[in-house]
């Protein structure tokens, strides 16, 4: 019982791209100013120094929501709180220039803690 739940989990494993360790080709992938496809102007940006901006509120006055994030694993990306503790995991695709970013479910990935609440698109396009 034990063997076959070890080769179950093992054989998921190696199908899904969250067992992958993400790469510096991947982390250089993400990193820049994507435009969201929706028309909006709530950009994205993740910067090289782990900091990442969710533009809200063009403006003026510009707001922007700054968080952290990591990347470890293939096809999913951390983000950090201030302190550098987890906050919660948000699953992306890039194809063709073009990147798909949810919570895992379909759901935004981010959203501002403003009233009204403003959420993050979900499909951008890398800003030459």
């Amino acid at each position: 019982m034990k063997i076959s739940r070890t080769i179950l989990l093992a054989s998921l494993c190696t199908s899904l791209l969250a067992c992958r360790p993400a790469t510096e080709e991947d982390r250089k992938a993400l990193v820049g100013l994507w435009t969201p496809d929706d028309g909006s102007r709530h950009t994205i940006e993740f910067k090289d120094n782990g900091v990442f901006d969710l533009v809200y509120d063009a403006g003026p006055p510009r707001t922007v929501l700054r968080v952290k994030w990591s990347l470890s694993t293939k096809g999913e990306v951390d983000i950090r709180q201030d302190d550098g503790s987890h906050y919660k995991t948000c699953r992306y695709s890039i194809d063709d220039g073009k990147l798909t970013i949810d919570d895992g479910s379909g759901a935004e990935c981010l959203r501002s803690a403003t009233t009204p609440t403003t959420l993050m698109p979900r499909t951008f396009t890398k800003s030459p």
